[in-house]
């Protein structure tokens, strides 16, 4: 029986691991162990940034960026930024390779911090690095046992553990083996040009040829490995069969190379293949590369010189990609894939569409009947969580272990503290209005959110502050002044602030928190969460965002709560008064409120046809002891709602949420306080996702989102 295809080579068994071991032997054992290379890039601008994401999606674990100015914040979502390469080693002490994309004014002084680091493998991507640079850069590297790329390398690519570093596009071919997965053996090819190693590649494949590696050495005058520092090297590599070098007119790499040969031969125990470019370039003329130039007067350097060296060393040398493929194959004996094969995956690749540009998010996943937060399902949570634990989840990833009491400390405290007072009588404004002005004015927030770097901790704080604010618009500011704080824990606290007292039964204060834990989040293609993000993209202060997104929570977006607990008690009343069973009376008064040309309130969902929250604030109700007649309407209200109109219209969080609240005796305005207060905590999750993993002023295409988090896992604890 044959063995499990491979997709792809494991990190430890390639060309690459083989490099890292010839200089960092101690560190290729912790590879062995983990099976993975982490890398990191170095300059996040608008090329290196985009490669990143290019690099990532071929298969290279991308661990981490470097740009000053820029620590503590994420690029592409996932990746964590360092200001210098000592902080990001510190913190991800197994990196194996960086790759540098700084300006040249500026490359050297990256490139010695990223060799100092220790480092073993670097891909120097930046191009015009002054010659009095690179001699630095040269000495440091050789202190260290650097294995340097480049400069103005396109750098390098290992097929069969499907690892890049650098700008080199997906068509390089790996091994097939007989059992149809991925081999590490083929040839390794070198080459000083970008350009001419894309084509070698592809003319090598379409003859069934595969490439273990290949390295782009760089085509300045000065570079960090030439090819005598290389060839030697990865002819050692036991499934390396053959080495091709690519190299061109200008300098003396393949001179250097042809003489060691000479003099070492036993170095050199596989064929060599090199192409050589420029077979009629001018003196003293530049083609291409600054290394690429032939001095004037010089017998070193020309096409002619490499090629008669080259020769007497034994390589075989050509300057035409159809003789590259001849002699080639005249040393191997042996193709590694089905040229059939080669054409078809090239075919899918050509005729594939591009993908359309997306953004991310790590916070919700949005999904018909099922909304998951970093992987857990929000009913899940809803039933085995509170509202500060679910916080420290949308902001941090993970569940509070320790954190917890810290962020309850902070938030009573936040409650305490000294807030505004309004000219009038709150009660005359809309909610969201009333604690959209509240947050945008409070200066202690402002200066909270300002000092506090811990998004987890400036949620908790607001969420004091908005529980402070609701109490003033319930007129229970007094009552929770007069009350001993120092025996209430938060979950008292907010019962106490948006009922005005606090129950015997302590069922019915899990059930508000869970209610409210409920509203905390519905991804990002939300109004509220919309208006949160553009501020945010625009750098605007954390509660000048947070402000927005509230005030965005209008009867149209989660103000549905109190319209539908108003309808379902007066359901209950007439019901009552009239002695008809509520699903009779449910089916007269929507057929009532239809024919005034009003809404249903609490109906429909553009995304479920069964809101994942229903079920488990139904049980929660139930379980407390308040699943009554409201509760009860809010069962039948659907196949109402259908016997009128023939439309199946499910009924959604607000309803069920304004069904509880009026079955619990509580004012029906609390039900859209209530989805105010919980989306604090997601809007403040999505402000600081925004500003720290995107660049300023970015065009957002809400409809393009993509969930990034992790996948969907249960609670187990």
């Amino acid at each position: 029986m044959s063995e499990m295809k491979k997709e792809k080579l494991e990190a430890n068994q390639g060309l690459l691991d083989y490099l890292i071991k010839h200089v960092r032997p101690e560190l290729a054992e912790k590879i062995d162990q983990s099976k993975s290379i982490e890398t990191m890039i170095v300059g996040l601008g608008r090329q290196g940034t985009r490669h990143a994401q290019l690099m990532m999606e071929y298969g290279t674990n991308v661990t981490c960026g470097v740009a000053p100015g820029r620590s503590g914040t994420k690029v592409h979502e996932t990746i964590p930024v360092y200001a210098s390469a000592e902080e990001a080693v510190m913190n991800h002490p197994n990196i194996a390779v960086a790759s540098i994309w700084r300006h040249y004014s500026t490359a050297k002084d990256a490139t010695i911090e990223v060799i100092r680091s220790g480092v073993p493998i670097i891909v120097l991507i930046s191009e015009f690095i002054p010659l009095k640079d690179v001699r630095d850069i040269l000495v440091e590297a050789r202190k260290h046992k650097t294995i340097l790329f480049g400069g103005n390398t396109p750098g390098i690519i290992f097929p069969p553990e499907g690892i890049k570093i650098g700008m080199l596009p997906d068509i390089f071919q790996a091994q097939i083996t007989d059992e149809g997965g991925i081999g590490p053996k083929g040839v390794t090819i070198l080459s000083r040009s970008g350009a001419i190693l894309y084509h070698m590649s592809d003319a090598l494949a379409s003859a069934g040829i595969a490439q273990n590696g290949v390295l782009g050495v760089g085509g300045d005058g000065a570079i960090g490995s030439r090819f005598v520092d290389l060839v030697s090297l990865v002819m050692n590599y036991e499934n390396t069969d053959l080495v091709v070098v690519a190299g061109e007119i200008g300098g003396m790499q393949e001179e250097l190379l042809a003489q060691d040969m000479i003099e070492h031969p036993k170095k050199y125990s596989k064929p060599l293949v090199a192409l050589i470019s420029g077979a009629n370039a001018p003196e003293g003329k530049t083609m291409g590369h600054a290394g690429a130039v032939i001095t004037p007067g010089q017998k070193y350097g020309t096409f002619n010189s490499k090629k008669e060296l080259l020769e007497k060393a034994g390589a075989i040398v050509v300057n035409h990609q159809h003789d590259l493929i001849k002699a080639v194959k005249s040393k191997l004996n042996q193709t590694y894939f089905r040229v059939e094969d080669y054409y078809e995956r090239m075919k899918k690749k050509w005729d594939a569409k591009s993908p359309e540009p997306t953004w991310g998010t790590l916070i919700t996943k949005v999904l018909p009947n099922n909304l998951v937060i970093k992987g857990y399902s929000l009913q899940d949570i809803i039933a085995k969580k509170g509202l500060l634990e679910t916080t420290y989840l949308l902001t941090k990833g993970e569940f509070p272990k320790n954190e917890l009491l810290g962020l309850e400390k902070i938030a009573i405290n936040a409650a305490k503290e000294e807030f505004l007072h309004l000219d009038k009588n709150p009660e005359e404004s809309d909610v969201s209005k009333i604690i959209g002005t509240f947050l945008l004015l409070d200066k202690k927030l402002s200066n909270f959110a300002n000092s506090e770097k811990d998004p987890s901790r400036v949620a908790a704080y607001s969420l004091g502050r908005v529980l402070r604010y609701l109490s003033i618009y319930f007129g229970n500011s007094q009552k929770l002044d007069n009350h001993n704080q120092d025996q209430l824990s938060f979950s008292d606290l907010i019962y106490l602030c948006l009922v005005g007292e606090l129950p015997e039964d302590k069922m019915k204060i899990k059930l508000l928190e869970a209610i409210i834990t409920a509203c905390v989040d519905h991804g990002v293609t939300p109004p509220s969460t919309q208006a949160t993000l553009i501020l945010a993209s625009t750098r605007a202060n954390y509660e000048v965002a947070i402000s927005a997104g509230i005030q965005a929570i209008t009867d149209v977006h989660g103000g549905a709560g109190q319209k539908a607990a108003e309808f379902m008690l007066s359901v209950v009343k007439k019901s009552k008064e009239t002695a008809t069973d509520l699903q009779e009376t449910t089916f007269e008064l929507i057929k009532e409120t239809i024919k005034a040309g009003k809404r249903i309130e609490g109906l429909g969902h553009r995304i479920h046809t069964q809101d994942p929250r229903r079920d488990v604030l139904w049980d929660f109700a139930k379980k407390a002891g308040y699943a009554k007649e409201c509760v009860e309407v809010s069962r039948i209200i659907s196949d109402s709602f259908y016997r009128v109109r023939g439309m199946n219209l499910p009924i959604n969080v607000d309803g069920v949420i304004g069904a509880i609240i009026a079955d619990m005796e509580i004012d029906p305005k609390l039900a859209k306080a209530v989805f105010v207060f919980g989306r604090t905590a997601g809007l403040t999750a999505h402000y600081y996702e925004e500003i720290s993993t995107q660049p300023q002023m970015r065009r957002i295409a809400f409809d393009k989102a993509i969930y990034k988090g992790p996948a969907i896992r249960e609670i187990t604890e």
